[in-house]
């Protein structure tokens, strides 16, 4: 299991993913960090997913949009 860090978008735009780590703490870490930086008016929450691959977090983040993404 691997834990990836989205940055999770409110509004049609794409959701981020800043970073992949093999343990828990690491991603916690950086969650919190991104979670400090955000500000009134910004788009989007930051979460740690656990997930077996990239295919399955980008799923999970994507379940958790408020709104669908704009197709491009």
């Amino acid at each position: 299991m691997r834990f990836y860090v989205y940055a999770i978008h409110t509004d049609e735009t794409r959701n981020r993913l800043h970073d992949v780590f093999d343990n828990n703490a690491d991603a916690e870490a950086l969650e919190k960090h991104m979670q400090k930086q955000i500000r009134p008016g910004d788009n989007y929450f930051v979460t740690m997913l656990p997930a077996e691959n990239v295919d399955e977090a980008r799923v999970k983040a994507d379940e958790m949009r408020p709104l669908p993404q704009l197709n491009s």
